[in-house]
């Protein structure tokens, strides 16, 4: 099937579902989560994440009176190990067939165990945590996926429910790489990388088309039908990025999808309300690896709008449909726990770090604002604050952040973020878990 069909398949299975509910039969849900790698990675890479997701889960069903016996279960895909340098549509597409093959053989093991089940629409929920490149292939396969599967050559006249429920990247490159270079270069330059990295690295730099805004990662941010509306129906979405100059493959303004040209309102969090739920973080400490989390809210009618055909506007359109989908942004510092020292940038003893500047300016928008919620920070103003650093050390926020366990050496290199991932792992298991206020779907039974 190529790449068209495959789009007309995902487009027509995307209008059955209109992504408002998600199942709420306790005793008949399953709830996956798929893990998905980056470039040059394997499924270890998130080895951590998996099991932080299972303790998680453990200490969410031993609590008492809790009532909810969902399934959530966990998978690190592994159908592009080796094989993430042949484009993204590829890793994308070998990703959607892992995902359905993998429901339809949970699903049909779990129906068969009940025999005498009289169950013939099974209803389960997806969620994704896709790392770097991996975030990339998420939002594409995603396209790909239908909104029922058919399991009727292994169990008759039954189909499979899929209902969006949480979609989490980590310093995923969601503009793509090209401005967006630790080190700034030439256009000519970046296209000459990106030749060197094979199908990827032109994917990824944007050079990929006859010009540019004529590439997939354009088309990944702006069109609505086949990218964006896929994305919009899942229930919460949330974009892990490091700040501060820490991340040398994907800075912080691809991973949050900032621009310096956009005043797309954010409305920040009270940083005292960090680890309130789940006591991991000091309140409003300094040193807490949380900088910042802001959220923007869901725009279908910018969603929808044609975007400019002015080269000088495309970065703009790309970050402001992005943002119009509605998500979390988490701005994570992870200078304090990246491996090697840390040298001070000339004359940086008599500045303000770049964790005091930016809460200086939360509490000068609060001296005019009644709470956090009246608070509204622009995509500019974060492009600014989340950037820059008073010291100097190796950027390898990008591995420590996930707590990258691919290999030996990089488990023990990155093993300091794995408080990172913890958060985030309780995070997500109380977003899947916790029904209250979402709709449901018919009895299944």
């Amino acid at each position: 099937m190529n790449s068209n069909e495959l789009y007309s398949t995902a487009k027509k299975d995307a209008e059955i579902d209109n992504g408002k509910s998600i199942p709420s039969d306790s005793n008949n849900t399953t709830h996956f989560v798929f893990l998905v790698h980056g470039w040059l990675g394997n499924d270890l890479e998130m080895k951590y994440l998996e099991s932080a997701i299972e303790t998680s889960k453990k200490k969410y069903y031993s609590q008492p009176l809790n009532p909810n016996q969902e399934r959530l279960v966990v998978h690190r895909t592994r159908n592009n190990n080796g094989h993430t340098k042949d484009g993204i549509l590829e890793g994308a597409t070998r990703l959607a067939n892992e995902i359905k093959d993998f429901i339809l053989k949970d699903t049909a093991e779990q129906l068969n165990r009940d025999k005498d089940s009289n169950i013939h629409e099974k209803h389960v929920s997806i969620s994704f945590v896709g790392n770097s490149l991996g975030g990339l292939y998420a939002r594409y396969a995603i396209s790909l996926i239908p909104a029922e599967l058919n399991i009727d050559n292994i169990i008759p006249n039954t189909r499979v429910v899929i209902h969006s429920n949480v979609f989490c990247t980590t310093a995923t490159p969601h503009l793509g790489t090209a401005s967006h270079t630790y080190i700034a270069v030439p256009r000519i330059v970046e296209k000459g990388i990106g030749k060197l990295l094979s199908k990827t690295g032109k994917d990824l730099f944007r050079s990929d088309g006859n010009s540019d805004g004529d590439d997939l990662i354009y088309e990944m941010c702006t069109d609505y039908e086949q990218f964006l509306l896929p994305l919009s129906k899942f229930q919460k979405r949330i974009a892990y990025a490091n700040a501060f100059g820490t991340d040398f493959q994907v800075p912080t303004n691809t991973a949050a999808f900032l621009s310096e040209k956009s005043m797309h309102n954010h409305c920040p969090t009270d940083p005292s309300l960090f680890g309130k739920d789940d006591n991991e973080m000091k309140n409003g400490a300094e040193d807490s690896f949380i900088v910042a989390m802001v959220t923007t809210e869901q725009n279908n009618d910018i969603l929808k709008e044609n975007g400019s055909k002015e080269r000088k506007h495309y970065s703009l359109t790309m970050s402001n449909k992005m943002d119009a989908l509605g998500w979390t942004k988490v701005f994570i510092d992870v200078r304090g726990i990246i491996p090697g020292p840390r040298l001070n940038r000339p004359l940086a003893a008599r500045q303000m770090t770049r964790r005091q500047i930016w809460s200086n300016f939360l509490q000068k928008k609060l001296s005019t604002s009644k709470t956090y919620d009246d608070i509204r920070v622009t995509s500019q103003d974060l492009a600014r604050l989340m950037n820059g650093s008073e010291t100097i050390g190796i950027p390898i926020g990008h591995q420590v952040m996930i707590a990258n366990s691919k290999n030996k050496r990089y488990s023990d290199m990155t093993a300091n973020g794995k408080p990172v991932m913890d958060k985030l792992a309780n995070d997500l298991v109380h977003s899947i878990l916790e029904t209250e206020g979402k709709d449901s779907v018919p009895d299944q039974s």
